[in-house]
Parts: C-alpha cells; structure tokens; sequence
C-alpha cells in the first residue's frame, strides 16, 4: 500500500525528474518558475561537480521537482528515503540515517560547487541547515549574508506562535536565530509582506505539527534554561553532573545505577539520533545512541572546585563499513575549555581507531569561569563536531577519580565500600561467568564474572602515570577440566600500549590452584597519545581472561 501511494504521488508530480543521459539528471518543470532559476537547475545538475555523483544529482532534483509542483509535499527524512533515494517502504528514518547524511553531503556539495565552478553564477541554489526545502538566492544576498557572519539562510526550529514576542525577555529573543529570507524579487507593496508573513507563519506551525508527529530527533537551538524554563543551579558538592547530549527525555538510569539528565546547558546545534548497528567498547549504548551535532557550546553551572570531565564519542558517519565510508581526517573539530584550547583538530575515527568504536578523552582539574560555569565550545574544522555525552565529576586532591571495573554486566560493591563499575572499554572476547566455588577472599563476588579470549581493554585517563593491578582467579581448569599433567591448563601474555607487563602467564600456577585469588600491580603505566591505557591480553595456549582491572592516578 506505501509503495503504491509514493508510486501514484511520484506519476502525480508529472515525470519531472528524469535521465537525459547515463549519470545525467535533467529538471523537467511542470508548473512556473523563472528562466534564471530554470537555467542554474539545468546548469549545477550538468557540472562536473554533479556528474561523478547521480546519487546527489537525483536528491537535487527531486528537491527541486517538489518545490515548483502546484501541490509541494511536505518533506520529511521518510518521504525523502523512499521517493528519492529509493529505500524500501519499511523505511525507519529513527533506525537508518542514511537521509540525513545524504542531505548533509548534498548541501556540502553545493557549497563547494559555489565556491568553485558557480562562483560566477548570478542566482545560487541554498540547502539550508536543518531544512530539507531549497531556496534560489541572488549571489549579492548570499555574499552579504556571509559578511555578517551567517552561514545562510535560518529558520528558527521553534517558533510559539503569539507568545514568543509578548512573554520573552530581550536575552530569550537574542537566543533566537533570526530568520533572513530574502526572495529574488522585491515585494511590490506592504500588502504582500504581510500576507507572506502570515502564510510563513501558517506553515511553521504546520511544519511543527509535522515534525512531532515524525518524530524528529531535533531540538531548539534557545538556550534551554529559558526555553525550557530551567534556572541552572550549580550542582551538589559531591555529586556528578552527567549529560547525554541530544537526548530528549528527561533522564536515563544507566545500568550501573547513574543518573543521566537529558539535553541541558547548550546553545546552537542540532539534536540527533544515530544509526548504530553495533558499538564496541560501551555495554550501555545508550549512552552514545543520541548526540548533538554542528556548531554549539554547553555552559554548565558547577559550584567552585576542581573536576574531572569526560567527553564521550562515537564516530557512526565515517570510516569503514559507514555509509559515507572515506575515512580519517572526515571529521575534524576543536574543543574550547573555558575559550582555551581542550582538543584542537580532533578526530574521532583516528582516535577511537574505527567507527562505532565507543571513545572518551578525560580532562582533570577543570574550573569553572568567573561565572561559575564550565563553558565548552565545539568548532568546526572540517565537517560537523559532535558530542553524545559529557560528564563532570568533583576531583579528591589532584588525582584522577579511580577507574575500576568488573567484568560483569552489573555493578560491584567490595567490603570496603569502593564501586566497581560494569564491563566496559573492552574490544574482543567474551563476557561470561562460570566459576562453581566462591573464591577464597573477602570480596568474592568480585570474581564472578570473566572476559575470556583475544581481547583489549582500552582506558581513557587523564595525562599522567597510574598504578594498573589485574585481578585472576583460574575457574575452569582444575574446576570444569582438569588441568594438564604440567598444571599450565592457561597461558597468555599482557601488553600495556605494546610494553608487555606479563608472559605466559599462567593462573593455576600463580594462585596455587584453582579458584584461588591472584592479582597483578603494575606502577607508572603512563597512556598513549590518544589518551588511553591500552591492555591487550594475547593467548599463548588456551584462551586468556581476567576478572578485573583498578586503575588508580598516583599524583600526589
């Protein structure tokens, strides 16, 4: 039935897309325009530009098609996905961003193909940020525009209509982004300006209604204590402020029992959801299921006192097996601490070392501005920053919060209150537990689970030197299968960023036996350049395993 009806709406619109030649698109109008925009629709879908990407030449010319027919449809990432590009009508737009990153790429295009073979051209085709609905904008507008330091044309994402101008306050209205829309002709009398104004303004509250019942991942870019009506208070002394960036619920209770607050504190941006088929490193993808993209800045209330932040990332656009592909140096962006530089050029794909490949960079002893708020800002270089989730957290002195992990899919409290987080970080093996004898210690539930393999655990820390201690226990051989007659039923090596710490070692033997504690320390480990302590446990005979990892900061 869905296919039926893109198919009678597609015939409807009166064949205006079609192919001219092979990897040519030519525009058809059915219904008036003028010859100059006629004449750059034909000219930009013939460039060189255009002919090494059919993909990008359709979506413009179906962008173009709907906005001269006598009954434009509204366009959303669904009717985009399955009458464009193509996608079946099962199409999930909130599963499958494929719409979104070929929009991104067609408004990247045109950009380029303005600054390079259309420099010249009098009339010039604007995707906007944001908007899936194309303007034709006179070359000396857009050049102005840019003088003033826009980067086109902007509609604001939330308009409520007959309440904004009577109940804002000046700073509410300054946080709006102004709306320039400039027609190619001047308007012939007061008149028509007015009834544009109401018909524009008929059809944002028609395009909101839309896009709630779409479901969009998209949010205002106001600064949300005023549109939202929050007064930021600083946080509690010891408590963690933790945000998941373009989540639009009010808050997540992880599986470690974190309180994780919704979107708050930005301003400018976008909101979105991801595609992730899959995600290495986090056992908790929700952290990184939401992000908010573009230009944008978060200023954090806290109160005096040092933190330690964590900035959480994942690359799901770029880098193999993504729809866009390429690879590094496809996302660069730079991060502002307080308007010093935190992060400059920062690529995710490079660090994190492939995409959906879950990453952090931790940061200690951050303070607050004059103001009291931690102020973070997100620049582009090339292509558009993103971030999926922030955390700060009260520091002890100097050190960096201690990291311990339990590999388990819960939480852990030992006898001396510390909380050993659940399995994260890891890249391989398997997660699993089968030990048949409580483990002869006073914590011996710390020992119920394993990673068992090939596998790596990659640690985000801040710079400086950490003790790391390994926590084993051998509870399958000499428990569910008996050891070899020369007791090394397991034997496997460690490696921290390539140094070995361990070879062959064996459990069974260093404990004395099964089911017996046994722990490993190791003192001024320092972590790679991407800020990460990498331990890879590489199998000599048998699978190797491990039950925890501590790692403490030792600055003074």
């Amino acid at each position: 039935m869905v296919v039926t009806s893109c198919f009678m709406l597609s015939s409807s619109i009166g064949s205006l897309i079609t192919s001219a030649a092979p990897r040519r698109w030519r525009f058809i109008p059915t219904q008036p325009q003028t010859t100059v925009e006629a004449e750059e629709i034909q000219s930009v879908l013939s460039s060189e530009t255009f002919l090494s990407s059919p993909r990008l030449s359709r979506l413009l010319s179906y962008l173009c098609s709907n906005h001269f027919s006598e009954n434009p449809s509204f366009l959303n990432e669904y009717r985009i996905g399955v009458e464009a590009l193509g996608r079946p009508a099962d199409f999930d737009p909130s599963k499958n961003s494929s719409v979104r990153v070929e929009v991104h790429r067609l408004r990247t295009k045109l950009r380029g193909y303005y600054d390079t073979e259309g420099a010249n051209h009098a009339v010039r085709i604007i995707l906007d940020d944001g908007h899936y609905g194309i303007q034709f904008v006179p070359r000396d507008a857009v050049a102005s525009d840019a003088s003033e330091g826009s980067q086109g044309f902007h509609i604001p994402t939330e308009v409520h209509v007959g309440t904004l101008a009577s109940n804002s306050s000046p700073a509410v209205l300054e946080g709006c982004t102004r709306a320039r829309v400039r027609p190619p002709f001047p308007a012939k009398s007061v008149a028509i300006a007015a009834a544009a104004v109401v018909v524009a303004i008929v059809a944002v509250v028609g395009i909101a209604r839309e896009l709630a019942r779409a479901k969009f991942a998209h949010t205002s870019s106001l600064p949300p204590r005023q549109s939202l009506g929050v007064v930021p208070v600083a946080i509690a002394d010891k408590a963690p402020i933790l945000i998941l960036a373009g989540y639009q619920k009010e808050k997540y209770i992880d599986r470690d029992g974190n309180a994780w607050g919704g979107d708050r504190y930005f301003h400018g941006g976008e909101a979105v959801e991801l595609n992730l088929p899959y995600i290495q490193g986090a056992v908790d993808t929700t952290l990184y299921r939401t992000a908010r993209t573009g230009e944008f800045s978060y200023d954090i209330p806290v109160k005096p006192g040092r933190y330690e932040l964590r900035l959480h990332f994942v690359e799901t656009i770029f880098g193999p097996g993504t729809y866009a592909g390429r690879g590094e140096s496809s996302r660069l962006f730079s991060v502002l601490l307080n308007e010093q530089p935190l992060l400059l050029n920062f690529d995710i794909l490079s660090e994190a070392g492939g995409p959906y490949q879950a990453f952090t960079r931790v940061f200690k002893g951050v303070s607050p501005g004059s103001d009291g708020m931690v102020h973070l800002r997100f620049v582009r270089d090339f292509d558009q920053p993103l971030v999926n989730a922030i955390e700060l957290a009260p520091m002890s002195g100097n050190k960096m919060n201690p990291v311990r992990i339990v590999m388990q899919p819960n939480s852990y409290v030992d006898h001396a209150g510390n909380v050993w987080g659940s399995d994260q970080y890891a890249v391989g093996g398997v997660l699993g537990g089968h030990q048949k004898t409580p483990v002869a210690t006073s914590d011996p539930h710390l020992f119920d689970g394993e990673r068992f393999g090939h596998f790596t655990y990659q640690i985000p820390v801040a710079p400086g030197r950490y003790t790391v201690s390994l926590y084993f226990t051998e509870a399958f051989y000499g428990t569910v299968m008996p050891p070899p007659d020369n007791g090394a039923g397991r034997v496997f090596d460690v490696y921290s960023n390539g140094v070995a710490l361990l070879r062959n070692f064996d459990i069974y033997a260093s404990a004395g036996g099964p089911n017996k504690p046994v722990s490993q320390t190791f003192k001024g480990i320092e972590p790679n350049e991407a800020g990460l302590i990498v331990l890879s446990f590489v199998p000599v005979r048998n699978y190797a395993c491990v039950n925890a990892i501590e790692v403490t900061d030792e600055s003074p």
